[in-house]
């Protein structure tokens, strides 16, 4: 019997109508409805009965409805073994991270996953959050790091919060936070091969209008031209680790943080080396 039928019937008992488990599984109503009688056939008599509150079981098809439910759920078991004992040709796991991630934080966390799974062949890409949902999107990549910024119909792991600080010229001495309003009028710069579109967000949010200057090269430009005295510019944590000892750095009022996690586009259909390393990073987030 057809695991597809099966799993119609459970998605109209479920519903409570054809129509809605047609929109919910992406058949038309009258494919679904087909499918429906040419299970009822094989059966040998009806499953279900239309009435003014919908669709409900028949007394048979009350009685049928565990054997159906074991057998979906020993088909998922199947598939999952199936997955998880396929040989691969190569055990290779394609990464996509923000410049900060695979800077301050991704190394560590390959050191040990490498430890773990020695097998398996890692391979990292730079890129924005842009370019980063367009490798996942046309497969060049397994897994994101980044922060939840995108729109594209991907999966998203939570990870850790990313706490951003104030930068601002060593000489400037501010107190324990900084009041975001600050920034207004103040030259503001922004690297311009990755603009942290966070950043302008919490900009927004609080009506603050400084003015930008792009920097056209990475983000450890615009710390050193803040070094300088030329400006001030608003950083995650995960950026600014290691590059901070000649410029003040504080913690923004209101407090603002990004998100960052793993993205993926299908967590139900991600392969074992993909699971391994997922929950790798997250043990890794939680220490």
């Amino acid at each position: 019997m057809d695991i597809e039928k099966l799993k119609a019937l459970k998605v109209i008992v479920e519903t409570g109508s054809i129509t809605r488990a047609a929109e919910r599984l992406g058949y038309s109503q009258p494919g679904l409805t087909g499918m429906l009688n040419r299970l009822e056939q094989e059966i040998g008599y009806p499953v279900l009965q239309r009435g003014s509150g919908g669709v409900s079981l028949t007394e048979a098809g009350e009685a049928l409805m565990p054997h159906v439910e074991r057998i979906l759920q020993d088909s998922r078991a199947l598939e999952q073994a199936i997955a998880d004992h396929r040989p691969e040709e190569r055990r290779i796991l394609r990464i996509g991270s923000y410049t900060s991630i695979s800077r301050n934080w991704l190394p560590q966390v390959l050191k040990g996953f490498g430890t773990e799974f020695p097998d398996v062949e890692l391979t990292v890409k730079d890129g924005s959050c842009m370019d980063i949902e367009q490798w996942l999107m046309e497969g060049t990549i397994d897994v994101g790091l980044l922060s939840n910024c995108f729109s594209a119909p991907l999966e998203f792991l939570p990870l850790l919060q990313d706490r951003y600080y104030a930068v601002l010229p060593p000489e400037e001495k501010p107190g324990e936070t900084f009041d975001i309003s600050a920034f207004n009028g103040r030259t503001f710069f922004v690297p311009s091969n990755g603009v942290d579109t966070e950043v302008l967000r919490i900009l927004e949010r609080s009506g603050v209008t400084p003015r930008f200057s792009l920097i056209a090269t990475e983000d450890s430009a615009v710390i050193k031209m803040v070094e300088q005295g030329l400006g001030c510019s608003l950083l995650s944590e995960l950026i600014l680790r290691g590059s901070t000892d000649h410029v003040s750095l504080v913690p923004v009022d209101p407090p603002a943080f990004r998100e960052v996690g793993a993205a993926v586009r299908s967590l139900k259909k991600a392969g074992p080396v993909l699971r391994s390393f997922l929950r790798y990073i997250r043990r890794d987030a939680e220490k």
